[in-house]
């Protein structure tokens, strides 16, 4: 189920109440539902954790050197 068919199943019970303050409360919902996803590395000290991050994020570019570019 995604956030939106969740507050969906929450808005027929929250009818009887007057309409800003449903609102003020399905925003509070959506407000605190809504998160990023993280990834954690975990492992031993020399386990490789920082050169796994290198070798995924570090980009590489045509004509880069020792961190600098050249045209």
């Amino acid at each position: 189920m995604n956030t939106s068919d969740g507050l969906q199943a929450l808005e027929k019970p929250l009818a009887s109440l007057p309409h800003a303050l449903r609102q003020t409360i399905l925003n509070s919902l959506r407000h605190l539902t809504h998160y990023e996803p993280v990834i954690g590395i975990m492992g031993k000290t020399g386990a490789g954790k920082s050169s796994l991050c290198n070798a995924l994020f570090t980009a590489r570019f045509p004509g880069q050197r020792r961190g600098r570019l050249h045209a």
